[in-house]
Formats: C-alpha cells, structure tokens, sequence
C-alpha cells in the first residue's frame, strides 16, 4: 500500500531542485549503477581495500539511521551507500511518538535531514523493495514515481516491524472508522483526527504493555475516557512481576485510566459512522464496552517477508536469523534491528538493542579488523508512565527470557530481596555463588529509581558483591541504616519443596579435575532443580590445585598450599573419584573408558563433561623435546623437577633461560632468579607479552625487569639445544638475536610458549572441533553431541576462541553447572573478556577490555588516533607508569572506553573495567579524567585537554 503524493512531495521536491529524478534525494544520480569488475570477481566478493563495496540498506528508520551514522563516520574498507525508504519521511524518533500528539511537527521527530544525507554521500531511493534476487545480487523496487533494481556486495535489511493485530472478528483498520494503529506519523495523524470529531469522548487500548501504555497517555492528553485491555493477569508482564505490576495498576488508576487484565477479546462491533462495541469475556462472563476510538498496540512482528520470499533463514519466531557479525544465512546479507533474530531466537522490540546491533554491523562492514560481535542485549528500560517511575533492569535478555525477575527466594541458587513501602517497590534478584558472594542478576524498581543506573552497571560487569553490599543495594540509595540493622535480609519467600529423592539421578561424568573442573563440581552441587550423580576422572596424582598460584611452590613447596579441595570435601558431596586417565569415548554406548592406578574399566554416563584442559606448546627446535634439562611449567612435578635441576646445578655460571615473553614465561623467569640462578627470557615478538600490551608497554616492562638482574631478549629465533656428547645433559642453546646468531651457555632451560588444547578424546570420537583445535561448544557449552560438554582450556566457543585464563573458565563452570543442574535459569556463555591485573617481578601491570574483541582485533596495539577509523587513542608516559586507554567515537559526539593498558599505575583498574563493560557513554572531559588516573593534578588536566582533541 503506497502513500498518498501529497505525502512525498516537499521530499521530491528537495530532489527536483538538485536535478535528480524525483527518486533519489542525494547521492551519485541513477539507482541502477553498472559494475566494472568481472561477474568472476563479482561473485566472488573481493574484499581489497582498494575496491568500493557497495551496501544497500533496506529500511530508513532509526536503528537504520543509526547504522548510517557509524558508517559515515570512517571505515577501514570504501563504502558506496544506497538506502531504500519506503516511508515518506526519513528516519524519524519513533520512541518520542507520544510527544507529536503535543508539538504536532514531524521535524520534532527527525533525526536527519536530506542535506546531511548529501552532505554524506548516501543515496536515498524513496520505494518499497519488492524482491531479493540473491544469485545476481539485485533489489527490485518500486515506488510511486519510479521502479527499478539495484545492485549491491552488501545488502542490510533494517526493515524494522509491523504491528500485531489479534485475529478478532471485526478488528480491522480498512474497514470501520475508528480503528488505528500505533506506528508510525501517518497513525498519529488519524487519530488525532478521529479525536477531534464530534461525539468521539470514549477510546480504548488493546495492550497493556509499554507502547500500548504509551498509547493510552496520548488519549489522556486528548481529554478521553481511557480504558486499557490487556489479555494477561498483568499490565507490562513483559518486564514486571505481579507486585510491580499492581503497583503500577493501582497508581494509572488513581489518574483516571480504567485497566482490565485477564480479558478476551470475542468481536470489535462497527457501524457506518465508525467503531461502537467491543464483546469481552472475563471469568467467564460476557460484557460489551463502548467505544468511539480503538487503538492497537499488542506488540510486533518482524517484517521479514522479503526474507521469506528469497529463502533466507528465519529465526524460531519469525525474523532474519543472524549470527554474532549480524550476517543471515547468506553470507551478503545482513540483518539489523526489530527484523533481525540473534542466533534464531531472540527478536529484540527496543531501541538499545537495535542500536548495539548497528554499531557491531558498522564494525562488521565497514572495520572488520576491530573484530566486533553482537552477544546479545538485555531489555532494561527506564521511563515514566503517566507520573509513575517503572524501571526493569537485567545482566542480559535471559533476565526476561526466563522470567527470572519472578524468582523467589531459595529457588535453584538464586538469592531475592525485595522492599514494598507504600507506592515504592525495589525487588534485586542476585546469583549466589560457591565461594559466599552474590553476583547482580537483575530487579524491578517502582518509583524508587535514582539509582537505576549504577545498579545497570553492577549487573552487566559481572563483580561480585559481599556482606552488606546486597542489603543495602535493596534498601536504595537513601537507605536508614538503622533499617538495615534491623533487618539484615528482608523476608524470605518461602522456597519450593523438591522432593530430590523421587527423582532419578542423572549420571554426570566429568573428565579432568583441574581448576576449572573443581569451580563446575562447587556449582553443581549446591542446589539443583535435578539429583546427580557424580564421577570424577582424574588423570594427576593429586586432586584440584591452584595452577595460577604456581609459582609460590617454589618458596613454601608444599601440595596442601595449593589443594583447592579435600578427600573428605568429596566424600561429603558424594562425588565419586577414580584416579585414572581417560583413554576413549564411546558415544553409542555413552561410555568413557580408562585405565591409571586405579585400575581400569568403563564408567557410563548420562552427562558427559570434558574438562581436560591444555599441553604445553613446544616449537619444532631440535634439540628441545629431547635433551636433559629442558623442562615443561605445568604441573607440580614439574616444579618438583625444576627446584631439583637448580639444586644440582654446579656449573660456574647456574644460568637458566625460558623460551616464552608472556604471562606464564615471565612467572618461570620470577622463579628461576629466586632460585639464584642467572636468567635470561626469549621472546620472538618485538617485545614482553605481546598477547596483552603494546610496543610502549613492552618496553617498559622489559627495563624494569631487567633492572632486577634478568636478561631479556626479544625478536629472538631458537635455532637449536646443545647437549653434552657424554650425558644428552644441556650444555647452550643457539638463536638469532636481530639477524646475529649467538650461543649461550646453560644448565637449564624452560618451555613457555604457549598452550594447546588437549582434545585427542574429543578427536578420537568424532566431535566438531574449533578453527584452532578445542572442542567446539555453543553458548550452553555443549558439544556437537547433545550429551558431551566442554569446559575451560579444551572448549572453543562457538569453534574461534580457546580461552586459556582463569576467569573465562570459572565463568564457563559457573553456565555449564546451569545447564546440567538448572536448565530453567537459561544461563548461557557469551565469551569472556581477556582481562588481567598482575604483579611481575615487582612490577604492576594490566590489561582490559569491554570484551574479547578488544584482543582480537588488536586494538589495544593501537598507537595512535589515524590508526583505525572510529578509534581515539589516549596515553600518558611518565616516571616509570604508563596509562593508555582506547575509546570508540560515537556518532553524538560522546566516547565508549573500549580497554587499556596501565603499568604501575594500576589502582582504578577495577572502576575502569566496569566502565568498559557497562558500554556508557562519556561526555566533556570524562575520557581525559580517567586516562590521568585517580591521582590527576587538575591543572595539568587543563593544559593537557587543547591537545587532546576530545
């Protein structure tokens, strides 16, 4: 259905004016453009920099506008851009709608003009795209003074949504007078229209939910008598729980809106002059509500017909299905925005989500160096409701999805809080954790939200809360601390009896008994929704210990120091050990089989757990695998070994060197100097871990090291170990040095370059590996068998990323234990980000990120600001610290904190990772503020901002 002429013509003419066909409003001229390159080249997609991709976009609206801003701001790959509108206005502020029932000005509403879009280079094409012919790469459109076809490299489908309009008899908006939508300038102007005649006093909302309360507002404002009708037991059911949600019902009321809840609509009854009855059942029993005025607002559907018509695949509930790049199932088009389904499932209906969708597409497109992936967006939302503050806020989507906001107290391992004081409402839903802490999942505010913000931002960073933190967060920002006191906890909710004992037990076998296996078994065995059974296979000689605390055994040398459990911890937990090692999956039959000085046999399993962690990476160097005194720094036999070498050590020099710059190298190398021995570090990058700082960092860290007695090489190549001809015991080891070949004499040497993987079980049965080894795992870290698991330095996440830090493996635990124990919880891993914070050989160094992008693409090398598009670079160098911090640069004008580096200075490390993972935005001089750190001299600050260009 087209618009009326009279709609598009100040647009068309703004195009006649500048020459143009009356199509397109700015940009090169014809909306059908040849294309020089060969249909070889064409189809294959080349991506040189050198080449201008074309990128359609379907669907001007605000999340469309949005990608256009990120766009236009700079890429690292040449955009030619065309936009298809369909609408006769360009992108305009749909979530300020209400207001136009006051201004009445479409301008109040636009979020662009047709001269910036000039200004911009973009081409605008005023049509409706009518089909996708993705073979040759066209969109056919059409318009009302122009039809054609376009073609594209790219093509990005923001067509946004329709609304829903429930299948009642006589519910329709082309029939009877009175009835209206709620979408679009178009909808506003017709009620408005309706609201002005004569006799029309009487007007009713199908919707209780955010828009349709919005709806509801408007014709408040036109002077009617409202009645809300919603079909669920509560208004915004969506976002609140019962008490909020009568909370919020009893306030509307107290202004004059009639609410039913709980009502089914049977016919919408009309006659000549427009709408009259609506037929209701309620409990049963039949009523009839007059009406003059009907609005419909009962929520939207992705409109994903050209989708449909060219084959695409669509997401469980309708919508483009895309992955974390916002790609379809064509690997040309995306999808963005109401249409797009992440990963099949989830169509988000706000703006927030939209947004962050366009910012990763933009970095997808158009910088696809910077490594951006969508995971997902919660659905928090703050607003004000006809006078009443409601605000809902979680981690993440799952939040909502499964209805977490209505846990109770005791349930599965969640831990609720909640105060009601006449008409304010705070309920604060937290994990609770094995090691005693709670973590912010999420809550619900009525009239009570100052702090709706900072309390965002402590549930998507993830930090864990002790004691009275928790207390104190429910209570709110004006809390009476003797209130507290008296009431350390609120009232429990009573929690759910589960007879456990009825339930058959669920066999989980977990495979490796490492850090991360024990942080899975802390999780799973408190309480769970379903009985198990737990076998561990443990291939080491000693239960779980601490590896990231190694390299202290070389002082107290003792195993207990290290034990992250006990014999007796397990037996307590009925958690079956057997000390042997796992030699083969038998999938057909769910068995694991193995053998170890407990014997051998087979073991089945339900559930099976692969949390066999990593081997030690050792370069092809000959020599190295092979002589005598080379040691491996993994195990707490090898240390054993170590401490043994440098004790027998008599040479005159007791040198000993470690092949490897990084984390892990750096600790070998702290133990080695405690050992008394002269050591000396190989690094083959340019400089000191290169995995997590920059040039700059490097360097600094490598004179502070050196400045304790440690040599340190970098852009160094081993070529060979040397042996004694009589013993095979090491004598030197042979590298090139910038492009010189030395030779250095040693007793003993160190192999610390990295990790692998260790997933020959997973080889040996047949299961999806990742891109560099690991056992891929989706987002519930299961396997490409729905009955095997991975977890920490084995999994490769989505088959890319194999992490090997503490942290991202605790959090894998912690979303496993959920899916073999709490499955209603509906946790799910969306990567973790490589964060660190250590101390090496005295010196303090950090570095974070907003995620695991942040490494991946490398932006943490960034130097300086013309590097990458879109990126500003901030640093300080100074008396041994060095701060930088990287920031993205938004359309608005405000920055996000992308991550970091800090060397010896780093006492905000934890405030600023929580900046950078809660995504806010920074204005004025906030960015110069955190890179000066907390100790920042305001005048320098001053001097230092005309330069900063912010």
């Amino acid at each position: 259905m087209f618009c009326a002429l009279s709609s598009w013509q100040p647009l068309l003419s703004f195009a006649t004016q500048r020459g143009h066909t009356g199509t397109i409003i700015a940009g090169r001229g014809a909306a059908v453009r040849g294309d020089s390159r060969s249909a070889a080249q064409r189809m294959s997609g080349n991506k040189s920099k050198d080449y201008t991709r074309r990128v359609v976009i379907i669907g001007h609206g605000p999340v469309g506008h949005i990608l256009l801003e990120h766009l236009v701001e700079g890429t690292e790959v040449p955009l030619e851009l065309t936009v298809i509108c369909e609408e006769p206005h360009l992108a305009y502020n749909r979530v300020a709608m209400t207001s136009y029932f006051q201004h009445r000005s479409a301008s109040e509403l636009a979020m662009c003009s047709a001269e910036w879009l000039e200004e911009k280079n973009v081409q605008v094409i005023f049509a409706r795209a009518t089909q996708i012919q993705r073979s040759s790469r066209r969109v056919t459109y059409e318009g009302p003074l122009v039809r054609g076809e376009i073609e594209y490299d790219e093509l990005v489908l923001a067509t946004g949504s329709s609304p829903f309009v429930p299948n009642v008899s006589g519910l329709t908006t082309d029939r009877a007078p009175g009835i209206f939508l709620y979408r679009t300038i178009e909808d506003m102007e017709a009620i408005l229209a309706r609201a002005q005649q004569k006799g029309v006093r009487k007007a009713a909302v199908i919707g209780g939910g955010l828009l349709g309360l919005e709806a509801a507002k408007a014709l408040l404002d036109l002077q009617m008598k409202v009645t809300v009708l919603e079909a669920a037991p509560t208004l915004m059911s969506a976002q609140l729980d019962m008490t909020g949600a009568e909370l919020l019902r009893k306030r509307l009321m107290k202004i004059g809106l009639d609410i039913e809840t709980q009502v089914n609509l049977q016919e919408v009854l009309s006659n000549a002059s427009g709408v009259r009855f609506i037929r209701l059942e309620k409990e049963g029993q039949e009523s009839f509500l007059e009406v003059d005025l009907l609005i419909i607002s009962c929520g939207i559907r992705p409109r994903d017909e050209l989708a449909r018509q060219c084959q695409l695949e669509l997401g469980t509930r309708g919508g483009v299905k895309v992955d974390g790049c916002l790609r379809s199932s064509d690997p040309h088009i995306y999808a963005v925005g109401e249409v797009a389904s992440y990963e099949g499932g989830m169509v988000y209906g706000l703006w927030k989500p939209g947004s962050e969708q366009a910012e990763v597409l933009a970095g997808t497109l158009g910088s696809p160096s910077a490594g951006l992936r969508y995971h997902g967006s919660d659905l928090s939302t703050k607003l004000k409701l006809l006078g009443v503050n409601v605000a809902s806020f979680g981690a993440n989507a799952e939040f909502w999805q499964h209805r977490i906001f209505d846990c109770q107290d005791g349930q599965a391992n969640w831990c609720v809080r909640s105060v009601l004081e006449g008409n304010k409402y705070r309920k604060l839903v937290f994990r609770r954790l094995p090691s005693g802490g709670r973590k912010l999942v999420g809550g619900i505010l009525v009239e009570s939200v100052e702090d709706y913000q900072s309390l965002c931002d402590v549930a998507r960073c993830g930090r864990e809360l002790w004691g009275l933190e928790t207390v104190v967060m429910t209570h709110g920002p004006r809390a009476n601390p003797g209130q507290i006191e008296d009431m350390v906890y609120p009232r429990d909710f009573p929690a759910p009896v589960l007879d456990m004992a009825a339930m058959p037990a669920v066999r989980v076998v977990l495979v490796g008994y490492g850090p991360v296996g024990h942080v899975l078994l802390q999780n799973l065995v408190e309480q769970r929704e379903r009985r198990m059974a737990i076998t561990v296979l443990c291939e080491e000689p000693h239960l779980a210990y601490n590896r990231v605390a190694m390299t202290s055994y070389f002082q107290h040398r003792s195993v207990c120091e290290l034990a992250m459990c006990s014999p007796d911890w397990l037996q307590e937990k009925n958690i079956q050990v057997i000390f042997a090692r796992a030699t083969s999956i038998k999938r057909s039959h769910k068995q694991v089989t193995y053998e170890g000085p407990s014997g051998s046999g087979e073991v089945g399993y339900d559930e099976l757990v692969l949390a066999t962690g990593s081997a030690p990476f050792v370069p092809p160097v000959p020599g190295l695998a092979s002589t005598a005194g080379v040691f491996l720094y993994r195990t707490i036999e090898d240390m054993d070994a170590i401490i043994a070498r440098a004790g027998s050590a008599r040479g005159t020099t007791r040198r000993a060197a470690v092949v490897g710059g990084g984390l892990l190298g750096l600790e070998a190398a702290k133990a080695l100097l405690d050992l008394g021995l002269e050591t000396h570090v190989f690094e083959s990058a340019p400089h000191l871990m290169p995995s997590q700082l920059d040039s700059v960092a490097g360097e600094l860290l490598k004179k502070q090291i050196e400045s304790l007695g440690c040599v340190v090489h970098v852009n160094v190549q081993l070529q060979e170990v040397l042996s004694e001809d009589s013993s095979g015991e090491i004598c030197a080891a042979r590298y090139l040095e910038n492009e010189s070949e030395w030779t250095l004499d040693l007793e003993l040497l160190v192999v610390s370059c990295g990790i692998r993987p260790r997933d020959e079980l997973a080889r040996g049965c047949d299961l999806d590996l990742g891109e560099r080894g690991g056992v891929k795992v989706d987002d519930f870290l299961r396997s490409s068998d729905p009955h095997i698991y991975a977890v920490g330095e084995v999994a490769s996440h989505e088959g890319g990323m194999v992490y090997g830090l503490w942290k991202p493996g605790s959090e894998q635990a912690e979303v496993l234990a959920s899916t073999l124990g709490s499955p209603s919880a509906g946790l799910r891993y969306h990567g973790s980000d490589l964060s660190t914070k250590l101390k090496l050989m005295g010196v303090n160094v950090a570095s974070f990120g907003e995620s695991a992008a942040f490494w991946h693409g490398k932006t943490y090398q960034v130097l300086h600001d013309d590097e990458k598009p879109c990126i500003c670079v901030r640093s300080v160098l100074e008396e041994g610290c060095y701060r930088k911090l990287i920031f993205k640069r938004m359309p608005g004008g405000s920055r996000k904190l992308l991550g970091g580096i800090l060397v010896n200075s780093t006492d905000d490390y934890h405030a600023l990772c929580d900046v950078s993972r809660c995504g806010k935005e920074l204005w004025g001089l906030e960015p110069m503020v955190l890179v000066e750190g907390p100790r920042v001299v305001p005048g320098r600050l001053e001097q230092s901002f005309p330069q900063a260009r912010l």
